[in-house]
């Protein structure tokens, strides 16, 4: 006989059935719905994310059907992240769940990321916007682009500005989200997030700094006269190269209004017999490269730093027979062939020959190093590469806009393209862009900067490779202990096979490397030793530049024959230490026109202390054992910590 519940229970357990009934059916719904949201962010962060790739694939090579692609990707993402905003916002459980420790957390996390994404969608279509003005700017072939500098920058701030405006908007949504106690889902959206702010960030820079910069270099306050120095990087001198041809390149209103190169070794010559004129040079510029002959404006850039050697330049322009200038451009070897590989090769009828980047140097060689037929001097075949080059990159074809910028841009931080301005203001912004070459004086931690310069009058530089080992070994109360070996190798055999053997002869002058080297590191710094890979040498320079100690010497490579030199110093304090944790900041500096094969630093700390973490630029690096390999194409700043074993 089966029991009887009474009326009530009865009663309840139809009304707890029912409910539970509910609450499943809303657990579904609810479940269905958080599964929409899910799926309308991942969505618009794939349509956001092949709208970006679409824009930074294309640039300002951008077509209108890239254009138009781009812009319904961002609209496509902007109406699925309104949709998971609109379910965030409208459903009444989403505003319980708030209130719940660690789910609320995850809904906020959420939300924000939804408007973060409508925002993105937003920039991105003023990126396409802004491109767009650029095409419409660059359709008008009745001038260059750099002479529609002020058009250009009138329509495309509006888009830049509103960009700007909505980053700042977006940071300050970022800033109050978690995203360290988010669900990885979300939390890898915030990551992509952060990348993607952080390079926008970058863009939006380089435009700020290009836009404040262009007008007035183009000329367009006034004319704008500017001494350029082809430094010729295969002769190395500090900040570049040998001084072999210069010229003057007028700007009026982004117009090249008037470009003359001369012969910079004539100009010298002319100078020197015309006045009988002697200018002291640095005692070891004198010592092994001119001996009693003045210094003048074919070695003028002596110091590494490029603001001084700018000054220095644009002074013996003037007494050579020079007009005054407004400000420096000095290029070498690299910045034409790196050109050239975006332009293509280019033809030089007066000298039956076509220069394309694998043989620039060669030719260029050949029709500077003495006078030939039909020009009596090196400036006339300097000076029909530049006007051919330059008329490329005035007038680039489809298609090379986005590599052109790219190639500049490279050749700025990599110091093969260097400015100087006279105008205080200008010069303020060169550094901002990171194209001054100056010195680096500011810095706090540890410095280093190795400095060569050719003084056997040769090309070997062409040939010559170097590489540098680098140990720090720290000691307790924070100074370093330095140790950088520079070994140099000089192939000369191996690099002359197949060459015109008297081309090879006349650019080489028999095969033995003259260098002189100036390490250049912490002021207070010491030496302690000198070696050349056999006995200790010792030192032939002691001194500063900019607020940093230098160290100089010279040593010879024969032809197919290694040297090795090593300085050993000892810096002042360099270590930041909070608690048992220390910082160890180095900032390696690259000297223009001139690339070590290898780099390799080890630094050590004390006993007794561990390493935690290594930096290059910020980024951190994971290596196998002590040594970290460095490229230093351009300056670098490597941070490492340490902390108490234990």
């Amino acid at each position: 006989m089966t029991a009887q519940l009474p009326p009530a229970a009865f009663r309840w357990r139809r009304i707890l059935t029912l409910a539970i009934a509910l609450l499943l059916a809303l657990a579904l719904i609810e479940g269905h719905r958080a599964w929409r949201v899910v799926e309308h962010v991942n969505d618009g962060r794939a349509h956001l994310r092949a709208g970006q790739d679409r824009m930074e694939g294309a640039r300002l090579d951008a077509s209108d059907a890239d254009l138009e692609a781009a812009r319904r990707d961002f609209r496509a993402a902007r109406g699925e992240f309104r949709a998971a905003d609109g379910a965030l916002s409208r459903d009444p459980l989403v505003s319980v769940a708030r209130h719940i420790p660690g789910l609320g957390r995850q809904v906020d996390g959420a939300a924000a990321l939804a408007v973060i994404g409508v925002q993105g969608a937003d920039i991105g279509e003023q990126g396409v916007e802004a491109i767009a003005a650029f095409n419409a700017v660059r359709a008008d072939a009745s001038a260059t682009l750099p002479e529609w500098t002020p058009q250009l920058i009138e329509r495309i701030d509006p888009h830049i500005a509103a960009a700007e405006t909505t980053l700042a908007a977006i940071d300050e949504r970022r800033a109050e989200a978690d995203a360290g106690s988010l669900l990885p889902l979300l939390s890898d959206a915030y990551d992509e997030v952060d990348v993607r702010r952080e390079r926008l960030r970058e863009m939006l820079e380089s435009y700020r700094l290009a836009r404040d910069f262009a007008p007035e270099f183009l000329g367009f306050d006034g004319p704008r006269t500017y001494l350029v120095l082809a430094q010729n990087n295969a002769e190395l001198l500090p900040t570049g190269g040998l001084i072999s041809v210069a010229g003057t390149l007028r700007l009026n209103r982004g117009r090249v209004e008037e470009m003359e190169f001369r012969d910079a070794v004539q100009m010298g010559d002319d100078w020197m017999a015309a006045t009988g004129a002697y200018v002291a040079p640095p005692n070891a510029l004198r010592q092994y490269l001119l001996k009693d002959t003045s210094w003048n404006l074919t070695s003028s850039n002596w110091s590494p730093d490029f603001p001084t050697s700018a000054q220095t330049a644009a002074r013996f322009f003037e007494m050579e027979g020079g007009t005054p200038v407004d400000g420096v451009i000095a290029v070498d070897v690299t910045t034409l062939e790196r050109l050239l590989e975006v332009t293509g090769p280019v033809e030089i009828p007066e000298f039956d020959v076509t220069v394309s980047a694998e043989n620039a140097f060669d030719l260029t060689e050949e029709h500077t190093r003495a006078p030939y037929e039909p020009a009596a001097d090196r400036k006339a075949f300097a000076a029909l590469l530049a006007d051919e080059v330059i008329g490329r990159v005035l007038h680039p074809e489809p298609g090379q806009w986005s590599p052109l910028v790219d190639t500049v841009q490279r050749l700025g931080d990599e110091k093969d393209l260097l400015l100087y301005s006279f105008d205080p203001g200008q010069q303020a912004l060169i550094e901002q862009m990171g194209w001054d070459g100056a010195v680096a004086n500011a810095s706090p931690g540890d410095y280093l900067m190795v400095v060569d310069a050719s003084v056997n009058s040769t090309k070997l530089n062409a040939v010559v490779e170097h590489s540098a080992d680098i140990l720090v070994q720290l000691a307790e109360d924070g100074t370093a202990l330095t140790t950088v070996h520079l070994d140099y190798e000089n192939p000369l055999s191996a690099w002359g096979a197949g060459r015109d053997p008297q081309l090879v002869e006349k650019l080489m002058l028999g095969g033995q490397y003259g260098g002189y080297v100036r390490v250049l590191a912490p002021d207070g710094s010491r030496v302690i030793s000198v070696h050349d890979g056999q006995e200790e040498i010792g030192l032939e320079e002691v001194g500063t530049e900019q607020g940093r100690a230098i160290f100089g010497r010279f040593f010879a490579v024969q032809a197919d024959e290694r040297e090795r030199l090593s300085f050993t110093y000892v810096t002042p304090r360099v270590v930041e230490t909070d608690g048992d944790t220390w910082t160890y900041t180095l900032h390696l500096q690259r000297q223009p026109g001139w690339e070590f094969s290898s780099v390799s630093l080890n630094v050590e700390p004390p006993s007794g202390m561990k390493r935690t973490g290594t930096t290059i630029d910020g980024a951190p690096t994971s290596t196998i054992g002590q040594a970290l390999p460095l490229d230093l194409s351009r300056d670098r700043v490597v941070t490492v910590s340490f902390s108490a074993e234990g």
